[in-house]
């Protein structure tokens, strides 16, 4: 209902809105300067206006002309833009890696880069990849923030900045059309109320089937589809002529497909066992079928509202921001129980398998190849008297491998108070401010059977319930932040210049456990040990009274140094050291337990003693902290018709947080481990230069040398690159404005990605012990082992894409004709090895997509 009543009201605001070019460059320098000084991008980088050349930061900026010319409508589209930043975005819609300069957002843990929506700092990860729809800029920030945007900018910072209300009435109506049936339309209005007040509201609403369908079911619309509605309101009272007012509010509402992972076996064992290369194949060869019987669905629902007040007084200016934020998001999917026989005895199990099976019809099966490809290639699924023999692999049509419930919720509440002096022509210029946040969040992980009677959303379900909860993770995280921090800008004179900031953050964490201290269903047979039916959180074995509550703090320093040097009025160089935190966090309690039964030797005639894995995995883990060192320039070249900026960079990064998927017969645990030590150093640089009157060409280049130090958990990993850290990332793109008549204009832009090998994760080519080693010791039709991954050929190819947009522009109009992955450049969007399981999950990206937009402004 919630969705319905979203979309309708959304749907009803947008109605009612109704090397070679040197010497062509010096030639067109003086036509072309004018142009470019008025289009001059102004930074907020530093919490104050400054020329963005000025800014002694590495920073790329996406003007609103970028964003239009560029159809950026998400952050995946602006990432593809700016060198040595990618952008996984596979799971579901809030659960998205971003890697900046070689180090990786982490999947439930704290994010990497601060997210700053119009001067507000933005604390839940699960909301960055919302829709971008009536932005103003964009400023990626690169290296450690964290002086000035605290807690977890260890890697950058993202600062978005939507339209303001404007003084006159104005409004715009957006549509759209492109293939898989999708459907888009925005619309915009803003205006004045009095001399005193504005407001604008933005609504949008989208969605798209998808590229890929589920076999099983033959629908369309099941796999990878969207649906986003949005609305944003934001209102500017100037009460005096010393303080302004400024309210945003917003509501987002999106459903989409959730966990659409095919998997890959890595085991060179089982070549030479069953004589079949599909168990060490490449994973970018791989032929996706996606054919499960449990709709993945993700939903995320979101409401955030804030208040700034900036009071302009003598000297100096103050700054009040008060933010209030909750997130709501679910997902269910299939599971990966049938792997490890876990419900191979249900009858539903049973049930399904007589006709869901690819076994040959001469063996009594009924050659479903479509669902499962050929049998034994590398999966076999037996119809039933053929028992605890098959391969079946994850996400089936089948009731037997079960299904999976997540919930990752959070509401916040945050503020800061900033003082700020107020003549940036001084040769002194100071910040100082504190800042508050307080956090809950809740994280549910549930695994169950699938009997055939649906599926209630929740985190645990009694045995008599149609989905009972077999194993089950269920945690509220209390944080509470305190921050206070200032910067010193002095200029020694028209040359030079020092940046010194400060800030100390200190964390508070608490967390409590929420499972019920039950049995599990008994439904799956890896639940019960010795004839019992265990608990479905192992941490109740050590614990039977209950699990008891964990806190921990966590504080760091976090200065940052910056010189500045403006060799001429068109170069500028900088060198910096900075340092950057991230807060330690808890795993749900329960990960150490299952792990070291399943996977560590223990003694104690458990699964572990034939693996021993030696895994170091807790149910905590420790802060991350960054260093960096940076020189870079900054330079605007034949009377500004050309910017050349780069920078070259060292970074050690000290217990780097990394997010590990642990596969086997529990189902799927997620877990946050750390990296002892981990080194980067890279390079980078972008150009932009205003060829003719009409034409530009923007370029980057980004090189990464990364190297795993020290790493306890993974110590066959040390020497190996950083995880999704490519070591090459280049763009290339050209755009032409021309004047077709005396009011219509046609601009054209053309944007190349390159994104090199990509690891993900801390072992890449050597070989470590699996489950198959336990099942290879009962006999069955596992041969005995070693059956050691092998990652070599889980490494995702260097891929590049072409993105195209040509618009005609009237004085109130636009049309656009566009096509992102021009080229239909077929690349896996992701990679998620899992090594005691022997394989990977694969996840692929987004094919050629094109379409039309119109926009009417009025």
């Amino acid at each position: 209902m919630a969705d319905l009543r979203i979309n309708t009201l959304t749907s009803s605001i947008i109605l009612a809105l109704s090397s070679g070019f040197y010497p062509l460059v010096e030639a067109n320098a003086q036509e072309t300067t004018l142009s470019n000084e008025q289009l001059e991008i102004i930074s907020i980088s530093r919490k104050r206006p400054e020329s963005l050349q000025e800014v002694p930061i590495a920073i790329t900026a996406l003007s609103e002309k970028v964003i239009e010319n560029a159809g950026i409508e998400r952050p995946g589209d602006a990432i593809g833009l700016i060198p040595n930043i990618t952008m996984v975005d596979a799971s579901n819609v809030g659960d998205t890696q971003v890697t900046i300069r070689g180090i990786v957002s982490t999947r439930d843990a704290e994010s990497t880069f601060a997210y700053v929506v119009d001067g507000v700092l933005m604390t839940n990860p699960n909301g960055f990849n919302e829709e971008l729809f009536d932005v103003a800029q964009i400023e990626v920030l690169k290296g450690p923030q964290g002086a000035l945007y605290g807690r977890n900018a260890v890697a950058g910072a993202i600062i978005v900045t939507t339209k303001q209300p404007s003084d006159e009435f104005e409004g715009r109506v957006k549509v759209g059309l492109a293939n898989n049936d999708t459907q888009k339309i925005s619309g915009v209005i803003s205006g004045a109320f009095s001399d005193s007040l504005r407001g604008r509201l933005s609504a949008s609403t989208n969605s798209t089937d998808g590229f890929y369908s589920n076999a099983f079911t033959g629908a369309d619309d099941s796999v990878d589809y969207l649906e986003d509605s949005n609305i944003r309101g934001r209102l500017i009272w100037d009460a005096s002529d010393i303080l302004t007012l400024d309210f945003r509010a917003s509501v987002s509402d999106v459903e989409g497909g959730a966990i659409n992972y095919n998997a890959a076996f890595a085991l060179p064992s089982f070549v030479d066992a069953f004589n079949q290369p599909a168990y060490f194949a490449d994973v970018n060869e791989h032929d996706f079928i996606f054919a499960f019987n449990v709709p993945g669905i993700n939903e995320q629902s979101t409401f955030e509202t804030s208040l700034k007040a900036d009071l302009d007084l003598d000297g100096f200016d103050v700054t009040a921001v008060l933010a209030y934020n909750d997130l709501e998001e679910t997902l269910l999917s299939d599971g990966t129980s049938a792997s490890f026989y876990g419900y191979e005895l249900t009858a539903q199990c049973q049930t399904d398998r007589a006709t869901l099976n690819n076994a040959p019809a001469a063996i009594g099966g009924a050659g479903r190849t479509d669902l499962f490809g050929e049998f034994f290639a590398p999966y076999g699924v037996f119809a039933p008297g053929v028992e605890f023999t098959g391969v079946y692999g994850p996400f089936t049509p089948t009731s037997c491998d079960g299904y999976q419930f997540q919930e990752r919720s959070q509401s916040d509440f945050s503020g800061e108070l900033r003082f700020t002096s107020d003549s940036p022509s001084d040769p002194l210029r100071w910040i100082a401010g504190l800042y508050f946040a307080e956090i809950e969040r809740d994280v549910v992980v549930a695994y169950g059977a699938d009997t055939g009677q649906g599926f209630l959303k929740q985190a645990y379900i009694p045995a008599t319930g149609p989905n009972p909860t077999d194993l089950l993770f269920d945690d509220t995280f209390d944080t509470s932040v305190m921050s206070a921090f200032g910067q010193l800008e002095y200029d020694f004179n028209e040359q030079w210049e020092l940046s010194v900031a400060l800030r100390y953050d200190h964390e508070s964490r608490d967390v409590s456990n929420n499972v019920p201290n039950v049995n599990a269903s008994g439904l799956n047979i890896n639940t019960i040990i010795d004839g019992e039916v265990g608990p479905i959180n192992p941490a109740f074995i050590a614990n039977p009274d209950g699990i008891p509550d964990r806190s921990r703090t966590f504080s760091h320093w976090q200065p940052k140094v910056t010189l500045a040097y403006a060799a001429s009025d068109d170069w500028n160089w900088y060198a910096s050291y900075g340092v950057g935190f991230r807060s330690g966090g808890f795993n749900s309690i329960g990960t150490e337990a299952t792990l070291d039964f399943w996977f560590n030797a223990t003694g104690d005639g458990s699964p572990g003693d034939a693996v021993n894995a030696q895994l170091l995995v807790s149910d905590e883990y420790d802060k991350e902290v960054t260093t960096n060192i940076e020189l870079g320039f900054k330079s605007s070249l034949f009377d500004d018709v050309i910017k050349l900026n780069g920078a070259i960079f060292d970074t050690t990064v000290d217990d780097n947080q990394f997010f590990e998927f642990f596969a086997g017969p529990f189902g799927l645990i997620r877990a946050v481990t750390t990296i002892d030590e981990l080194k980067i150093q890279g390079f980078e640089m972008d150009i932009k230069a205003q060829v003719t009157e009409d034409v530009s060409i923007f370029a980057g280049v980004g090189l990464l040398d990364s190297e795993i130090k020290e790493n306890k958990n993974r110590p066959l990993s040390v020497g190996n690159t950083a995880p999704q850290s490519p070591d090459e990332t280049y763009t290339l793109g050209v755009s032409w404005d021309y004047s077709l008549a005396e009011d219509l204009f046609m601009t054209s832009r053309l944007d190349w990605q390159y994104v090199g090998q990509t690891y993900f994760h801390t072992l890449q080519d050597e070989q470590t012990p699996t489950i198959w080693d336990f099942f290879g010791t009962l006999g069955g039709g596992v041969p005995a082992g070693p059956h050691s991954v092998d990652f070599s050929n889980a490494t995702r190819d260097a891929y590049s894409t072409l993105n195209l947009r040509v618009s005609l522009d009237s004085e109130n109009w636009t049309l656009a004709l566009w096509s992102k992955n021009l080229t239909d450049e077929n690349y896996l969007q992701e990679v998620i090895p899992t090594p005691e399981f022997g394989g990977s999950f694969l996840h692929p990206s987004a094919q050629r997509s094109y379409g039309v937009d119109f926009a009417y402004r009025f």
